[in-house]
């Protein structure tokens, strides 16, 4: 009966669990939990579309900034663990120096918080005085704050998207389901005609002919059960290919910062809540409709039989119905606490499965083990809650429906032993009173899986609800803009930060690159060179200023008509698992081997390819396992020339060249009509370009070759 503690009536304050998706917005989702206390209900799609976070964390002045833009009042304090009990609750305490979580309640020997990570907990003193900071900061309404709503409406049609074939299906499923729910209404009459008709007049000829037509009444019913079941696995396959497509399309089109700041395994996790959510929709959604509508149908028929037993019938029900309501929060709980940890476990292991070789080389197989096996114990203890809630409320639930079929039949057999019931009509009024609870019980479970959809779908708004990318790609083409010949880029006056609590990495950069020049960009480890390279390509937006190319913004002309004319390499680039010639042509349906072998040829790559056995379809393994270091890097500069570019970005994509093989390269490509940006450390690569440009405080400067020192 431990779930009876979490029930809520509706009386004064509850403070939520909302957990954290980013890999460093705990400082945001505390300041949700504190604010949704206080009546202001805001949830984190909308908290973080407001207020943008750092993948490097929040100070607690951060944190301030934030709850104040919400209305409430901050006071920070730093104390000693023995005066926790002193604060105003909730609060929000700073944790293990890199953390913060909501302090609920202050017990002898331990307290409770809420933790953004990791949900509820409860931590023992000892535990408190090796993580807790002694800063705490209260948050009280001010007196601007008011309690409003601000939260993403839920759709399941923005959820699901364009799916077609859909009406059909469920039109077919509903004449079907509807024909077995008739033949179910019809099948308690058999026993009762038999009871009450045959044996009492001993009549052969009507025991024959209820038996025959009760024989085609099964056969039907099994032949439309198997129609119903093989057009739901069709709807379910059409329903699960187009819904699934839909959420990659969109996961694929969100922006680059969508995916480095989410750990992989939970973005994963979320992407797998559609295949729930279909199961249940699909398998759910028109039996419990029916349901619905055979329950009345059959509370009608048992109240023909008798009311009184009728009332402790749905008596019988309420109690299920009110056991289920209030295990439904306690349930939620548990299975998001069970969700996100196992999401956690599963990041772990792909991470770990990708860094294979880094662990050996530092002997750390066994840590990276334990680790896992410890979000794999958290996991399995989630697990173990919603098990155990679920076993105490099978007993309950088990326990009432038994004593409450054994009242039913003790009070049926007296209406028998009265003379106000025949044989027959007990057997049919238990027949009817089982649908009755059966139909029942299905629509309140239904009822409440429903409700927990909305946990899946919370967490698959994540992705749907985030927006994409604006890359132009099905706007009108602006006349003029696109164009084979080697574009001038200008940067003007462009400043950028990943997050308002971030200084700034660039800050009032301006610079040109003519047509068809190379330019190297260089600089001391820090100072934005990625970061320009990414601002190059339309991965990230100038907090102000704006990139022009040939004159016009790269906004107006279209990311997508932008990039097909960029091919670049950066320092995390990556192969897929195919053949080389496949990641060269980058896998299309079009691909063209003399291209692929020309660009080969440039990136010098092609005699290295021609020894192999299998030569250009020779697989590269996973992410390039199968290649060095150095013929990795050629196949990604053939992948990026194969695509005929007018502008090449580089970053650091020589690193692992010899100097005689770079200097082919970069002969190679000085003699294309193409603009290229070169980001490099190598004195080598560095001047192989015509110009070079130095980042230095978020400024451009331009630097003269002769006094070119290294860094």
């Amino acid at each position: 009966m431990e779930f009876l503690k979490n029930l809520h009536f509706g009386f004064g304050r509850r403070l939520p669990v909302i957990q954290q998706s980013q890999a460093a917005e705990c400082g945001l989702a505390c300041v949700a939990m504190v604010v949704n206390y206080y009546k202001y209900n805001i949830d984190m799609i909308s908290l973080r579309r407001r207020f943008s976070t750092s993948m490097k964390g929040a100070t607690l002045a951060d944190v301030m900034r934030v709850a104040g833009s919400l209305g409430m009042a901050g006071r920070a304090l730093r104390l000693e663990i023995e005066e926790l009990d002193k604060l105003r609750r909730p609060c929000i305490l700073h944790w293990n120096l890199n953390h913060f979580v909501v302090l609920k309640k202050v017990k002898k020997n331990a307290i409770v918080i809420h933790d953004p990570a990791s949900g509820v907990r409860v931590v023992s003193m000892k535990e408190v005085s090796s993580c807790f900071t002694g800063v705490a900061l209260e948050l009280l309404p001010s007196a601007s704050f008011k309690p409003a709503v601000e939260k993403q409406s839920l759709s399941m049609f923005r959820l699901i998207g364009s799916v077609t074939g859909i009406s059909a299906a469920l039109t077919q499923i509903l004449m079907l389901s509807v024909a077995l729910e008739v033949f179910g209404v019809i099948t308690p009459f058999y026993m009762q005609w038999v009871m009450d008709q045959v044996l009492v007049s001993d009549d052969r000829d009507l025991l024959t002919l209820l038996s025959v037509g009760f024989i085609f009444v099964f056969l039907f019913q099994n032949l439309i059960t198997a129609l119903r079941s093989w057009v739901m696995t069709w709807f379910s396959s059409l329903l699960n290919v187009q819904w699934t497509t839909n959420v990659c399309s969109h996961l694929l089109g969100l922006p680059l910062s969508f995916f480095e700041s989410r750990h992989v395994g939970d973005i994963i996790s979320r992407f797998g809540s559609v295949s729930t959510i279909q199961e249940t929709l699909t398998t759910r959604f028109i039996s419990s409709v029916l349901d619905g509508i055979m329950a009345i149908v059959t509370l009608g028929v048992l109240f023909t039989y008798n009311r009184m037993l009728t009332a402790v019938v749905v008596l019988q029900f309420l109690l299920y119905a009110a056991i289920r309501w209030i295990a439904y929060r306690p349930f939620r709980n548990a299975n998001e606490d069970h969700i996100i940890t196992a999401a956690k476990a599963q990041s772990i292991l792909l991470e770990s499965v990708r860094g294979a070789k880094t662990l050996k080389l530092n002997n750390r197989q066994d840590i990276r083990v334990s680790s896992y096996a410890n979000a794999l114990v958290e996991t399995t203890n989630k697990n173990i809650v919603v098990q155990r809630l679920s076993i105490g409320f099978s007993t309950i639930h088990g326990i009432i429906a038994s004593i409450g079929r054994i009242a039913l039949v003790w009070l049926a057999a007296l209406q028998v032993l009265d003379g106000n019931f025949s044989a027959g009509m007990l057997i049919g009024f238990m027949s009817f009173a089982d649908q009755f609870i059966s139909r029942g019980s299905g629509l309140v479970d239904a009822w409440i899986d429903f409700r927990m959809l909305r946990l899946h779908g919370e967490r698959l708004a994540d992705i749907v609800l985030t927006e994409q990318e604006k890359d132009g790609r099905h706007e009108a083409e602006s006349p003029g803009t696109v164009s084979s010949q080697p574009p001038t880029i200008t940067l003007d006056n462009v400043s950028f930060r990943y997050a308002e609590t971030e200084p700034m990495i660039l800050d009032g950069c301006s610079f040109e690159i003519g047509s068809g020049e190379s330019v190297a960009l260089i600089g001391p480890s820090g100072q934005g060179k990625t970061t320009l390279a990414k601002l190059l390509l339309g991965l990230l937006q100038p907090v102000s200023g704006r990139i022009l190319i040939d004159g016009v913004d790269i906004q107006d002309v279209g990311l997508y008509q932008y990039r097909e004319r960029i091919g670049c390499v950066m320092q995390d680039d990556i192969l897929f698992a195919g053949s080389i010639a496949d990641n060269i042509c980058f896998f299309s349906q079009e691909a063209d081997q003399e291209r692929i072998e020309q660009a080969a040829k440039i990136a010098q790559i092609h005699d290295d390819i021609m020894k192999m056995p299998m030569t250009y379809q020779s697989l590269v393994g996973d992410m390039g396992s199968s290649l060095s270091g150095g013929q990795n890097q050629r196949v990604l500069l053939a992948r990026a020339l194969y695509r005929n570019p007018s502008i090449l970005v580089l970053d650091e994509a020589s690193s692992h060249l010899d100097v005689e093989r770079e200097m082919r390269i970069n002969d190679a490509i000085r003699n294309m009509a193409i603009t290229r940006i070169i980001i490099a450390h190598r004195p080598e690569t560095i001047r192989s370009a015509r110009r070079i440009v130095m980042l230095s405080d978020g400024k451009a400067q331009p630097v003269n070759p002769e006094t070119l020192a290294p860094f």
